[in-house]
């Protein structure tokens, strides 16, 4: 009986802790790899929404540019509609553009403002080259988020790269088409867009391990509705 019972000895503190011990540094090994795992996921998710973000935002700006010119109200069967001293560009600055034509190729041409307030690229759409309002980034549809450069670059037909106030026009004033000498020499219109992802720590005081999500696009549109001025 004395002997039976020496076999029913149980685990020793030491190793209960060695044993815990062993459980604990794989289980920090198994939480070290999902959150790697975890962390890389999200970047590449935030890296797809902000190039997703950015190609969107340019095909929408660059779909309107190429449209720039063209007014329809010139090509129908109504004479008594046909516009005169239209303008391809209103406006065109370095983080601005307002141009005239129809966007959608509907039957009414239209302004198409862009344009960059804060951090947000901005989008609006107008009729009325009377208004002043038209010309303003107020009230308008938000176009992408996140922005952290926009920038236009004319180009003349040589080549040769234009001011980027053109003819001295900004936002915020009623449409002048006195001078538009500029404005009707450009050719090619440079956009490029940027937008930043930042990352937020999970805890205060905390870097992220991950850097800010960057995402640079560059287009290049050529004017091709020249013959209406």
């Amino acid at each position: 009986m004395t002997h039976l019972r020496s076999f029913r000895k149980g685990l020793t503190m030491i190793e209960v802790l060695v044993t815990l011990t062993i459980f604990l540094v794989v289980l920090l090994a198994i939480y070290q790899l999902f959150d790697t795992s975890h962390a890389t996921y999200q970047a590449g998710t935030r890296k797809q929404d902000v190039q997703q973000q950015a190609r969107l935002a340019m095909d929408e700006m660059v779909r309107a540019l190429r449209m720039a010119g063209y007014v329809p109200e010139n090509y129908d069967a109504d004479l008594t509609n046909d516009l005169s001293a239209t303008a391809r560009l209103h406006v065109g600055t370095a983080d601005a553009i307002a141009a005239f034509g129809s966007l959608e190729g509907g039957a009414q041409s239209t302004v198409f403002l862009f344009c960059q307030s804060g951090t947000t690229l901005l989008k609006k759409v107008s009729t009325n080259t009377a208004d002043a309002a038209t010309y303003t980034c107020n009230n308008a549809d938000v176009l992408a988020d996140n922005v952290s450069l926009l920038r236009f670059t004319y180009f003349d037909a040589n080549g040769a790269q234009l001011a980027a106030n053109l003819d001295g026009k900004a936002l915020g004033a009623v449409l002048d088409l006195a001078p538009r000498t500029a404005r009707d020499g450009v050719r090619t219109i440079a956009v490029t867009l940027q937008i930043t992802e930042q990352v937020v720590p999970h805890a205060v005081g905390v870097t992220p391990r991950q850097p800010d999500q960057v995402y640079t696009l560059t287009s290049t549109v050529r004017l091709r509705n020249l013959n209406n001025t």
